[in-house]
């Protein structure tokens, strides 16, 4: 703990002048240290939210994962199977779907911060911030397969059965060995003495390799299938049963008993997320409740410049600064196949520019900030599927350059003094988010089907915020008259209360910022 100031110090007097002749000052924590004082930031911040503005829809924070139907349009690894299944019957209008996706998510991010800032003259302050962010992610995401019309491929190696390996591999075998029949048949001449019958011998025998050539993937790659009795397994057993006929009217032997294996069920509740984490599956992806992160944050260097400082005896006080700050790459993000994770920053260089006016006359006064922040290019890893379909395939990940949308904001705080030391601040602040951009990184091949931009949707986004809070301010003068060290704090409340683009959070946050002065030299 720093020691208390001594009372003969010439810099104190003009801390404490600076701390407390006027109301403005007083009232509202300053942003700049007088000169050859060492100001010792301590701050946390607690926030949480459970729910999510989507495009200005306020929905549960999971909502990117909940879908009724849980369609191919939203796993993808389910529209392959459709597009598999229209091609082998000729269906367009065929649609499968899990059934419904339910569940919740609870975020809660913790910041402890550490700054210092030192006044280097009388106007110009230089300071720094390095944050300690822990980030822990509550999420439940099940499946209600009640009204599914598809569930696990029973043949399949990862998610099938052996009963039904077995059974689709019979099929199979029956198959290949009847085509194989009627391919030597046709090569003997057996049917060279009926044109009609041989040319229906070799249209079957063509229709068949087709045929076969395009269940082996659907039938046995194929993670779900359609349940029995659905349209979908109506139209592939229709398909099939085609070529039965086909093959028994060339000749009465050529009949395949036996029929591949499809499901009687949708998937289970933790059917989607055995799926996903699957390690030999398409997707490979972490289980979906990630370990709580603790990690460093972006940290902040920057300079506070105070370039109008009006204070008359009476009347209107204004004082306002310019502050510059530069946001290092220092963050942790989240990892491509955490489908969950957070990041702790956003590791990437941001320039931020910052001018903030005081206004205050008697107990009442007001802060307004305007804010322009340029955020600058940097790499990411991420997996090339739009943000409304989260549970993307390993084979999307790709490493790729962001360039950020800038951001435009503007807050207005007025504040009214209840007690020499403390006093009342409400708050307002709005802020605009452009488009992010998205391109291929050096040396990384495109990836078929797919491209970066697909991240970039849902980039542009808006939000305003409301605020309370208590603010502190002591110049260090106490009763017995001796001085002590000078302290402000503030401590406050703040809701994302709308947003009419994007994906905002409704964030719910408290915090406390605690500064300490001493004389540096």
């Amino acid at each position: 703990m720093p020691r208390p100031l001594s009372p003969n110090t010439p810099l104190l007097s003009l801390c404490c002048f600076l701390l407390t002749s006027t109301p403005v000052v007083a009232q509202l924590p300053p942003l700049t240290v007088p000169k050859g004082l060492f100001r010792l930031d301590l701050g946390g911040r607690l926030e949480n939210w459970d729910q999510a503005f989507f495009d200005g829809a306020k929905r549960n924070a999971a909502g990117d994962f909940l879908r009724d139907p849980a369609t191919g349009s939203w796993l993808p690894a389910l529209g392959e199977v459709e597009r598999r299944l229209r091609a082998l019957t000729g269906g367009p209008g065929y649609s499968l779907s899990l059934g419904r996706t339910t569940g919740s998510m609870l975020v809660n991010v913790g910041t402890e911060s550490i700054g210092a800032a030192y006044g280097l003259t009388r106007r110009l302050t230089l300071f720094g911030t390095i944050p300690i962010v822990r980030v822990r992610v509550q999420d439940s995401i099940t499946v209600d397969s009640t009204a599914a019309t598809a569930g696990f491929n029973p043949a399949n190696p990862l998610f099938g059965t052996a009963n039904g390996s077995a059974q689709t591999a019979g099929f199979f075998t029956q198959l290949h060995a009847i085509l194989a029949s009627l391919s030597s048949f046709i090569a003997a001449g057996q049917y060279d003495n009926d044109p009609a019958r041989k040319a229906l011998a070799q249209a079957t025998l063509a229709r068949g390799n087709a045929l076969a050539t395009s269940l082996q993937p659907l039938l046995v790659d194929s993670p779900f299938l359609p349940i029995v009795g659905t349209p979908g397994a109506v139209g592939l057993t229709v398909s099939i049963d085609s070529l039965r006929t086909a093959l028994v009217a060339v000749d009465q032997n050529f009949r395949v008993a036996g029929s591949p294996a499809l499901p009687t069920v949708g998937i289970s509740q933790s059917g989607l997320e055995d799926f996903a984490t699957n390690p030999d599956g398409s997707v490979v992806a972490q289980p979906f409740q990630p370990p709580i992160l603790r990690s460093i944050g972006d940290i902040e260097v920057g300079a506070a410049y105070t370039w109008l400082d009006h204070r008359p005896a009476q009347g209107l006080v204004v004082r306002s600064v310019l502050q510059g700050t530069v946001r290092l790459r220092t963050g942790k993000l989240g990892q491509a196949d955490d489908l969950f994770d957070l990041a702790t920053g956003d590791r990437q260089p941001d320039v931020q520019g910052d001018l903030v006016t005081d206004l205050g006359a008697g107990k009442l006064g007001a802060r307004i900030t305007a804010r322009y922040v340029l955020q600058l290019p940097g790499r990411q890893q991420r997996r090339l599927t739009p943000p409304d379909q989260p549970i993307a395939p390993a084979n999307t990940l790709a490493a790729v350059q962001r360039d950020p949308g800038e951001i435009v904001e503007g807050s207005l705080e007025p504040y009214a003094r209840i007690a020499p030391h403390f006093a009342l601040v409400a708050g307002v602040r709005h802020w605009r988010k452009g488009s992010d951009k998205y391109s291929y990184a050096p040396n990384q091949d495109s990836i078929p089907g797919t491209t970066p931009d697909v991240l970039a949707l849902g980039s542009r986004e808006n939000g305003t915020v409301l605020s309370a809070a208590l603010s502190f301010v002591h110049d260090g003068a106490r009763l017995d008259g001796r001085r002590g060290m000078p302290i402000d704090a503030v401590l406050r409340g703040e809701l994302v209360v709308g947003s009419s683009q994007g994906r905002v959070p409704v964030r719910q946050s408290i915090s406390l910022i605690l500064r300490l002065y001493r004389k540096m030299f």
